[in-house]
C-alpha cells in the first residue's frame, strides 16, 4: 500500500511513534520508537531500528501483527489532535540499525547528540508492510 502525501508529510524525515506488538500471552507491548517511511516496489513500509534484541523484536518474530500511531505535532484539529494509525505486518531484518538511527537522529535527537554510539552493534530493523491506514486527519479516506 502507498500512503498519501499528507501521511508522507507527517512522517517527514522521521517521526516519534508508538509501536504495538503482541506478547506471548496476547497482551499488548507498547514502545515509543523512531520511524521512517521507505518506498519499495511493493509499496510503502514503516521502518524502525533496534540496537538490541528487545521484547518487540522477539514479539514480531513470533507474531508479525503490529500497530503504529503517529501523533501530529501540529495544534489540535477540529475536535482532537490529528494522528495517523497504521496496522501492518512486520518482519525483522538483521543489521542496518546504526545507519537508520544515525539518519533519524538528524531530525529526532537533540542537536549535537551523537547517536548511535560509534561501537553500536548491527542490530535489527523492523520493516512494517502497511495493511490499513486510519486515524484523524487528511490521510484517511
Amino acid at each position: 500500500m502507498r500512503v498519501n502525501d499528507a501521511a508522507r508529510a507527517l512522517i517527514g524525515d522521521g517521526a516519534d511513534a508508538t509501536l504495538v506488538t503482541l506478547n506471548a500471552d496476547g497482551s499488548p507491548q507498547v514502545t515509543v520508537v523512531w520511524v521512517a517511511l521507505q518506498s519499495t516496489p511493493d509499496g510503502d513500509e514503516l521502518v524502525t531500528a533496534h540496537l538490541a534484541e528487545h521484547q518487540k523484536v522477539r514479539n514480531v518474530r513470533r507474531d508479525p501483527r503490529v500497530a503504529v500511531t503517529i501523533v501530529s505535532p501540529d495544534g489540535p484539529g477540529q475536535v482532537m489532535r490529528p494522528y495517523l494509525s497504521v496496522t501492518g505486518t512486520a518482519r525483522i531484518v538483521e543489521g542496518g540499525a546504526p545507519e537508520l538511527l544515525a539518519e533519524l537522529a538528524k531530525t529526532l535527537a537533540a542537536p549535537g547528540t551523537p547517536f548511535p554510539p560509534p561501537d553500536a552493534p548491527p542490530g535489527f530493523l523492523t520493516r512494517i508492510r502497511i495493511d490499513k491506514v486510519g486515524g484523524v486527519g487528511p490521510w484517511t479516506s
